[in-house]
């Protein structure tokens, strides 16, 4: 057996377990109970949130405006590409006859 030089003993690492990598992982232990409650508490947030969800949305309204033949003009506008910072305001005006929620609306 070859012995190492002195030289190329002084470049390796420390023996420590730091140094060399051989730090104790932590195993996960699969049970089927462990499994099974993880799996079933996943499903029931999942339902909670998904009910949460469905009657947030039915008490949601919608206003469906056609703006078709109003802002057509605009439209004819934008058609030529030389007109792009030419401006052209569509306005409609419309009423909600229902009472709506109050709450606080935040502007994007």
């Amino acid at each position: 057996m070859e012995e190492t030089p002195q030289h190329c003993l002084s470049r390796l690492p420390d023996n420590s377990a730091l140094k060399q990598q051989e730090l104790p992982a932590h195993r996960l232990y699969f049970t089927a109970r462990r499994v099974l409650f993880v799996f079933f508490t996943t499903g029931i947030f999942c339902l909670c949130m998904g009910i949460i969800l469905i009657l947030s949305a039915r008490s949601t309204q919608e206003i469906e405006i056609n703006y078709t033949r109003i802002c057509a003009n605009c439209a004819k506008l934008r058609e030529n590409a030389s007109n792009f910072d030419k401006e052209c305001t569509c306005s409609i005006p419309f009423y909600l006859s229902g009472k709506m929620m109050v709450g606080e609306i935040q502007e994007t």
